[in-house]
């Protein structure tokens, strides 16, 4: 009985796979939504493992969802404040999200600027 408990309990399963199994197909895998998908399983298994949840943020780097990343890498950090490479890669997340949000305001900046070049065409025609 006792046997039967532990076996379930380091065994554990989700859609017939363990940690181990999903782990093996998340960083085998070349789809980075789909190493999302597996890194998911692997922490709805085993949600105390830093290594699974920096991986899983650096295939949100790879898509540019850098929010996403962000919190991944900060799971990581949670659960093991040492984990330096999950640091490294949060700075390099956040440098990435406040390059991608500097663009965004330039863009931006640069319609308003056209806008007006129109307008003031227009006035002047």
């Amino acid at each position: 009985m006792l046997l039967s408990f532990l076996d379930k309990l380091f065994k554990k399963k989700i859609e017939g796979k363990t940690v181990e199994e999903w782990y093996g197909l998340a960083v085998r895998e070349t789809d980075p939504e789909k190493k999302i998908e597996y890194f998911d399983k692997v922490l709805a298994l085993k949600p105390d493992f830093p290594g699974a949840w920096n991986l899983r943020g650096l295939e949100f780097v790879i898509l540019k969802r850098y929010e996403d990343a962000i919190a991944s890498f900060d799971k990581a950090l949670e659960i093991r404040p040492s984990y330096l490479e999950a640091k490294y890669n949060k700075e390099d997340a956040e440098t990435e999200l406040r390059r991608m949000r500097a663009a965004e305001g330039k863009y931006e900046e640069e319609i308003k600027k056209a806008d007006v070049e129109k307008d003031q065409e227009k006035a002047n025609a």
